[in-house]
């Protein structure tokens, strides 16, 4: 996605996202804001930065908002999530620190400038004893003055 936008990740309850990496400092506190049931991320930063959201806590549906000139839009991504699954990504450096179903990077350096947005679906095989998961995701887009773009964004997000 562009860089420099909003990501709006909705949640059960208030969660503070797990920081996997920084390469420049730590995500300036004006860029990260926690409420109740909602976690808003200026992706803007120099660098990059990825941070990860437990399935426990998470509503399954993510956005994006950004403006490009005189227009705005959003991005939805709708998906389902297990709470009790068992996901299995996780840091790098905390290797049995699982449970991640949420991801999103922020890029602003010699790799380009651009934002990412990961879920993932819970394992299959070995010991959870699943030999099967179905993925199911929606994806809707939308595009418009800002006043559309943030009626819609209040709307599907909460925020």
């Amino acid at each position: 996605m562009p860089h420099g936008g909003d990501l709006l990740i909705p949640t059960f309850s208030k969660t503070e996202p797990h920081h996997i990496f920084s390469t420049i400092g730590a995500i300036p506190k004006q860029d990260l804001a926690i409420t109740d049931h909602l976690i808003k991320y200026r992706m803007r930063q120099n660098g990059e930065h990825k941070i990860s959201i437990r399935a426990a806590t998470a509503c399954g549906r993510v956005g994006y908002c950004y403006r490009s000139g005189k227009k705005w839009s959003l991005i939805i991504r709708n998906f389902v999530l297990n709470p009790s699954g068992e996901y299995v990504d996780g840091p790098w450096n905390e290797p049995d620190y699982l449970g991640f179903a949420i991801q999103a990077c922020n890029v602003k350096s010699g790799l380009g400038a651009f934002s990412e947005l990961e879920y993932h679906i819970p394992a299959i095989g070995r010991r959870t004893g699943r030999i099967r998961c179905d993925d199911e995701a929606q994806i809707w887009a939308f595009r418009g003055c800002k006043q559309q773009i943030l009626e819609a964004r209040k709307l599907l997000l909460g925020g």
